[in-house]
């Protein structure tokens, strides 16, 4: 009996070993097949190089570098006191937050993200159990943190989170890629077992219209700006006037670093096209406009400003300078508020919001950032009684930095809207594919007559208005100041708090760039535009002749002028960075003789310096050079030009600077137009003021 039950207890056992055989092998096969599958052939995403961000020129504004990321494998850690000790150590990270993350049920932790890591410390960290090593791109930013908040910023999985970065987020990442990867029992991969089946394809490059030199020089000007006039911050944009590309968005405050809590910082935000603020007598410029178009006010027609205080209706208007009667010219010029109040009762309500929208106000401009906002215009049926005439000097209105400087761009195109662009193009380098940005003119807003007389009024406030600091010697400007009161969320306005700014055009007969200089909340004394904002205008126009090619070919040719005292001195004219050919005609057209040292190229130097006093038989001798590389060159001036500024001029040239203390540039050695051979110019600075006398 006890055999029989031996035996038929391993007949029983047997036969449900052969039932669940069978179950397995043939009912439940192709469960087990996938599970298999999954255990030892797995799908792995390949990243695709993220596309890189350029200037108009193709200088590099974001490329990609590959780091390396160290993560941990839980599941395979033998020893978590030992990889947590050594890991630490190597990789600067708490010791405690190795040991948990060994310790813990996750089957994946990171350790670090993004470092470098040298040939010691890549082999002591692969030889700790259940830690490993991936390579990833990061971003990298050559000219530091020069036009950051355009550019923008990613987060550390490559993912744009601000600027340009974010914006085309779609065309810079690119399409990821797969691949099936074979595990072996231990769950590791083997490189000669992979299979990519779908190739990835990196992003597309993005050209921006900004000019890094241009964008350079805003940026510093800027932040002597709110340094001086001590402002609470500021905005300078300077843009194409024909084509509406920005060649430079500088503000300030702005970010000074892309890492740690920054990267969440309020500063990334692009104020100019997401803030809003009143523009004060800046938007003077769209009441004449309307004015003039619909032929309601002649310039020359007179207006009783009454010495500067006047109660109308229910509104007690202000003049920060009495004036009695006055001309439509004069008042744009000398920005009475009083003039123009009454002025705005030749429009009717309907036409002059009609003519604010048809200067942009109230819509987006399309700029391709994230965020923009349309501003704020109250619809005509919400208006006071008294709403129509403080709208016509720049009060019960919200607009962008963005949106007046391609208002004012208006009057320079003959009356016609351009879109402000950002980006020059988009190209694809796995197909080859181009795609350029082209100008484009939105709508006609003004006749070309009423913009030739917007920009006459823009002149005469630079000759002779508000706007008289603003004026260059060497070159014909034009321009509106501005002086706005901050409005307050309960209502009415901020005592002591104003926004000061200056809106201008260069050259004026034949406009290169339109220039927006804002500053918010500077001291009491610099609250007016033409105090604060119209000086450094004239800064700015000084060093971006001096330092780029943007008014190029376009300088004022007029003749010189009679002598106006016995000694018959003159200011030398300037033909810093003018070819060769055209420097000569345009002295010709000066009336003053010019010798050239210099076949080809451009003007790098001459004697005497812009500005400096010469009479009229005097000889000025320019020094032209090609920049060609090898030979030995005459140098540039470098004289008054800020240390950045001073270096990219000089590489220019293919010079090499050296530094004697920091700030502008005083002295150099060898002077302007002396020969360096393969010697580097050495530049003698202090933190003075980067100005030169006549813009040289």
């Amino acid at each position: 009996m006890r055999l029989y039950l031996v035996g038929g207890f391993f007949v029983a056992v047997v036969a449900a070993l052969w039932v669940r055989l069978v179950q397995v092998q043939y009912f439940e096969r192709d469960r087990y097949r996938s599970e298999a599958a999954g255990q030892t052939v797995v799908t792995e995403e390949i990243q695709p190089v993220r596309g890189c961000i350029f200037d108009r020129d193709g200088r590099p504004l974001a490329l990609n570098v590959r780091k390396e990321s160290v993560y941990l494998l839980p599941g395979r850690v033998k020893s978590p006191k030992r990889v947590a000790t050594r890991a630490s150590r190597i990789l600067g990270i708490s010791r405690r937050e190795v040991l948990a993350a060994a310790r813990s049920d996750a089957s994946f932790v990171w350790l670090k993200r993004q470092c470098q890591l040298s040939q010691s410390d890549r082999e002591a960290l692969l030889g700790l159990d259940g830690v490993e090593i991936r390579l990833e791109h990061s971003r990298l930013y050559p000219y530091g943190d020069l036009a950051a908040k355009i550019v923008g910023l990613v987060d550390v999985d490559n993912r744009g989170r601000s600027g340009v970065e974010a914006a085309f987020e779609d065309e810079l990442r690119g399409v990821t890629g797969t691949a099936k990867v074979l595990r072996n029992g231990r769950y590791e991969s083997d490189r000669y077992y992979r299979f990519v089946q779908k190739v990835p394809r990196d992003g597309k490059h993005i050209y921006l219209t900004i000019d890094t030199a241009v964008q350079e020089i805003a940026e510093d000007r800027l932040e002597r700006a709110v340094s001086r006039h001590g402002a609470r911050s500021g905005v300078i944009i300077v843009m194409d006037v024909k084509t509406g590309e920005i060649l430079a968005l500088a503000e300030s405050p702005s970010p000074r670093s892309r890492s740690g809590s920054q990267r969440a910082d309020s500063l990334w935000t692009v104020r100019s096209i997401t803030h809003v603020y009143e523009p004060g007598s800046t938007f003077k410029l769209v009441t004449s406009g309307a004015l003039l178009d619909l032929h309601r006010i002649s310039p020359a027609d007179t207006f009783d400003a009454e010495n500067g205080k006047a109660r109308l209706g229910s509104a007690l208007i202000r003049d920060p300078h009495p004036y009695g009667c006055i001309s439509f010219e004069d008042a744009f010029a000398y920005s009475s508020n009083i003039a123009f109040y009454k002025m705005a009762e030749h429009l009717e309500a309907e036409e002059f919001i009609k003519y604010i929208r048809l200067f942009g106000f109230g819509e987006r401009t399309g700029i391709e950032l994230l965020g923009e906002s349309p501003g704020n215009v109250t619809d005509v049926d919400r208006w006071s009684a008294r709403s129509k005439g403080t709208i016509a000097f720049g009060q019960e209105i919200a607009v962008t930095p963005l949106q007046m400087i391609a208002a004012f761009a208006v009057a320079a195109n003959d009356g016609a809207m351009v879109l402000p662009r950002l980006v020059r193009g988009i190209v694809d380098e796995h197909s080859g594919e181009v795609s350029r940005s082209t100008p484009v003119k939105v709508r006609r807003v003004v006749r070309r007559a009423t913009a030739r007389t917007l920009m006459a009024f823009c002149r005469r406030a630079v000759v002779n208005g508000t706007g008289e600091k603003a004026d260059i010697d060497f070159m014909m400007v034009s321009g509106k100041t501005g002086t706005s009161q901050k409005a307050s969320a309960r209502g009415g306005y901020l005592p002591g708090k104003y926004v000061s700014s200056f809106i201008g055009f260069a050259p004026h007969d034949n406009p290169r760039i339109v220039c927006l200089i804002m500053l918010d909340e500077p001291t009491y004394a610099s609250r007016f535009g033409g105090v604060s904002c119209a000086p450094e205008f004239n800064s700015l126009c000084r060093q971006i002749a001096n330092a780029t090619d943007v008014f190029d070919g376009a300088l004022v040719a007029d003749a010189l002028p009679a002598p106006l005292d016995p000694s018959g001195e003159y200011r030398a004219p300037n033909f810093i960075r003018m070819e060769r050919s055209a420097a000569l005609e345009y002295a010709r057209k000066l009336g003053c003789n010019a010798l050239c040292q210099g076949d080809e190229g451009r003007v790098v130097a001459q004697v005497p310096g812009p500005g400096n006093t010469m009479n009229r038989d005097d000889v000025i001798r320019l020094v032209v050079s090609d920049g060609s590389p090898g030979v030995p060159r005459p140098t540039p001036d470098l004289r008054g030009l800020p240390v950045r500024k001073a270096k990219i001029v000089a590489a220019r040239y293919g010079l090499r600077c050296t530094l004697v203390g920091s700030g502008i540039v005083r002295s150099q050695n060898p002077a302007p137009g002396r020969q360096t051979g393969q010697h580097p110019v050495k530049l003698y600075c202090d933190a003075g003021r980067a100005e030169r006398s006549g813009g040289g």
